[in-house]
């Protein structure tokens, strides 16, 4: 999985860099090239122009989705504004606009890209840390936090091999994907290890989350496509940690990460909480 890892930032994380830098600029000379154009139309290039710059600064600037979106939205209410300057330069402004549009989808598209694991099809670490972050400053009541990690995976990687390793962590995403519900978010953070953001979910009731995905996983029976051998089974320990108002994103992973290794060294196959770390009981 470790050469896995690496070969996927080499081809394909690189590959949607590019591409997103590639979008990123079409956005940035398109945008300039609109307002330029409505600054000739109305008289007021000089306004247009220092729009223009500050517009293009917040492009290189790793703009996001929403902010390129109301860049958009300002040009697209400048063109409305002067309708009445000519059918060929209304249909000019019509085909630049258009030609905006399509490179922001492609702006979506890579951005979105780049936060999928590309072995499994649930979130990567990126994508983990940016929903966190989005999570923890949008969700008005409790937010807990699941680390899950396959038990005695190497073991399993060295007796059946790396590729029925590989589609064991997608069957086991695939599963713990229909465990989660709603604004629930499963991400692969690394190797044979997931993480699971509960919004709205205290402390008490993540624990039930994880003891149902917990029992869930542990039923499943893996074998072979090809050959209809069986693999046995495969159980995951789980951490709970939930978020204290106030506190550091890096805080609420630590506690969930001892969580994880407080119940691996219980003896794997179980859930402990922040709360089990402290009283030293699972």
């Amino acid at each position: 999985t470790e050469k896995n890892e690496m070969l996927y930032q080499r081809f394909f994380v690189e590959q949607y860099e590019t591409k997103l830098n590639t979008v990123r600029k079409n956005l940035q000379e398109t945008l300039l090239s609109i307002l330029k154009e409505l600054g000739e139309i109305s008289g007021q290039t000089e306004i247009y122009e220092s729009s223009t710059l500050k517009c293009v600064d917040k492009l290189s600037e790793d703009m996001s989705v929403n902010e390129i979106r109301n860049v958009l939205d300002e040009a697209i209410v400048a063109t409305k504004e002067i309708r009445k300057s000519g059918e060929s330069t209304q249909q000019r402004l019509k085909e630049t606009t258009e030609n905006m549009q399509v490179l922001q989808k492609e702006f979506e598209q890579a951005k979105s890209e780049l936060l999928v694991d590309f072995l499994t099809g649930v979130f990567n670490r990126k994508g983990f840390d940016q929903t966190l972050k989005r999570s923890v400053s949008e969700t008005t009541g409790p937010l807990s936090l699941l680390f899950v990690d396959v038990d005695h995976f190497k073991k399993f990687n060295d007796k059946h091999g790396h590729i029925v390793g590989d589609e064991t962590l997608r069957f086991m995403a695939k599963n713990m994907q229909k465990s989660v519900k709603g604004s629930d978010f499963t991400a692969r953070i690394g190797g044979e290890e997931f993480a699971v953001i509960l919004p709205e979910t205290p402390l008490l009731g993540a624990r039930t989350v994880a003891e149902t995905l917990r029992a869930s996983l542990a039923q499943l029976k893996l074998e072979k496509k090809s050959k209809s051998e069986s693999l046995g089974t495969i159980t995951v320990s789980i951490g709970v940690a939930q978020y204290r108002p106030g506190e550091s994103l890096e805080n609420l992973i630590n506690r969930a990460d001892k969580a994880l290794y407080f119940a691996k060294n219980a003896g794997r196959n179980r859930v402990a909480t922040e709360s089990d770390v402290a009283n030293g009981t699972t």
